[in-house]
């Protein structure tokens, strides 16, 4: 999957989108001036092999903020919504809307490598974690607050099949 190298103590379950600043004048997140600011987990902590997400988990590299203190994170009015298509290159207006929700109204700090910050909470519908339908495997994910682009990027699975984490150990 593209994106920063991901450390081994993260879930290798799920379905996981890298978040890239967004800046006005890319139209793509590969953009060569966009910036890492953090990572989004779709989960089922009852049930790692599920295809149902019930959680969501968001992470947030250590510095992050100092990066790009206008694109700030730490609040919780930060809308994530998960769109029809999985186009980086249109406006986001432009591409359909299949899920909402508000990131880390009333959610747990979860420990971490105490660098970043790492929040989850329960989503408040299940999300099926497949290609096609209502999956949400290849669409693309965007970041808003206050009607301002802050990240985007693309779901993708997030799984290490049990044969390579035993050979990996």
């Amino acid at each position: 999957m593209c994106g920063p190298e991901t450390p081994s103590s993260t879930p290798r379950v799920g379905a996981r989108v890298d978040f890239f600043s967004h800046t006005s004048s890319s139209c793509s997140s590969s953009d060569s001036n966009s910036r890492p600011i953090g990572n989004l987990l779709f989960l089922n902590p009852s049930s790692p092999s599920s295809s149902l997400a019930t959680h969501v988990r968001f992470q947030q590299p250590p510095r992050a903020d100092k990066l790009n203190s206008s694109k700030s994170l730490s609040t919780d009015s930060i809308l994530v919504s998960i769109h029809l298509t999985g186009d980086l290159t249109k406006p986001v207006s432009d591409s359909g809307l299949l899920r909402q929700f508000t990131l880390c109204r009333g959610c747990e700090a979860v420990n971490g490598d105490g660098d970043g910050s790492l929040f989850e909470m329960p989503l408040r519908e299940a999300l099926s974690m497949n290609v096609g339908q209502d999956g949400i495997i290849g669409r693309r994910v965007s970041m808003t607050r206050g009607g301002e682009l802050l990240a985007d990027g693309i779901v993708g699975f997030n799984f290490l099949p049990p044969a390579a984490a035993t050979t990996s150990l």
